[in-house]
Order: structure tokens, then sequence, then C-alpha cells
């Protein structure tokens, strides 16, 4: 099986870009997807985590105003203020398909001023709805660098999206990290 190494940290193979096409013609079938496409580096890029270290790699397939669709390559669980809970929802609604591998995720919501949690398992063959008011975070990934999913997300939007404090409830709205660009650069030699 033939495996590309797309940036240092990011490995795809043929079976991920077979999971990958498969999981367009049943999720979003006007979407194709080339094995040229899939292992180009400038398609993929890897998200850095506050520390510095690529947790997912995250191929564009479409990016229009109604409608995004992508792939993401899980390598570690979604912690974006390490070992705290940093709970947050998304500007647009999206269903999330497994096709490798799987995730956890803590859903949090509050309810009568108090935090409630919910903890859900996603695995291959399944998908994750998530609206546009579920604040969560992915907390385990079960096959690290194995666990490949399919975005599809709806008409993005501006404000009202952000970070609910897991220990008070209340809302923070999404603000740009400082230091996000270089450690986004610093993974994705193509950025330099």
């Amino acid at each position: 099986m033939e495996r590309v190494e797309i940036i240092p940290g990011l490995i795809v193979d043929e079976e991920m870009y077979e999971r990958a096409v498969r999981g367009l013609e049943q999720h979003a079938p006007s979407e194709k997807l080339t094995w040229e496409a899939f292992t180009d580096e400038h398609n993929w890029l890897l998200i850095p985590d506050p520390d510095g270290a690529g947790y997912k790699g995250e191929l564009v397939v479409r990016r229009e105003e109604d409608c995004t669709i992508k792939i993401n390559l899980w390598m570690a669980p979604d912690l974006r203020a390490g070992a705290k809970p940093a709970p947050h929802n998304h500007p647009w609604e999206f269903r999330a398909h497994v096709l490798m591998g799987g995730y956890t995720e803590q859903r949090y919501q509050v309810l009568d001023g108090k935090v409630h949690t919910e903890t859900r398992s996603h695995d291959a063959g399944g998908q994750n709805h998530v609206p546009l008011d579920v604040f969560h975070e992915v907390t385990n990934v079960h096959a690290p660098a194995q666990t490949l999913t399919l975005m599809v997300c709806g008409q993005g939007r501006t404000g009202n999206w952000g970070y609910l404090n897991a220990a008070t409830g209340a809302f923070e709205e999404n603000q740009t990290d400082p230091t996000f660009k270089a450690r986004l650069q610093a993974l994705n030699p193509r950025l330099r």
C-alpha cells in the first residue's frame, strides 16, 4: 500500500484515499477527489494545538459561502486549552461522517444555570451532527493518525460563536489567537 508524507507529521495512504472517495460518493456526490489532489501538499493544512504540535490535518474539498466540505485526519484530540476543558461551538452547522477510526467528544449544555456534560463516541460508519448551538470538544481519538472524517458544513455566520466556560457556563466570543498564524506556518512549509 502506497503511503505519502504530505508534510512532516502528516502521512496518508491508499486506504485513506479510497475511504475519502467513497465518503464523498455517499455524502457529497457532486465532489470528486483524485489521488494527485489527495496527496498534494498544497491541499492540506496541519492544524496546530496550543503547544504547536499538529493535532489534525485538513484537506478542503470545497469552500463556498453556503457550504464547506473537508477531509480531516485526526492525530490527537482537539483540546484547545490543554488539560482544562475549552468547549467550543462553530460558525456553521455540520455533519461529520467517520470514514475510518473514531473519536470521543464531550458535549456541554447549560441548563438552569449549571453546565451539564454528555460523552459521545463516534466510530467508522457513523456520523456526528453538530448544530450551531452545540458546544463540544474532541477528547479522544480512537486511532491516532488513522481516524478520518468527512465534514459537510452548512453556511457560515459571523459572531455568536466561541467558547463556553465549563465552570461557569458563561459564553466567551471567539477571539483571534495572536500566536495561531505563526504556529500554523511552523507546521506547514508552503505557508512560510
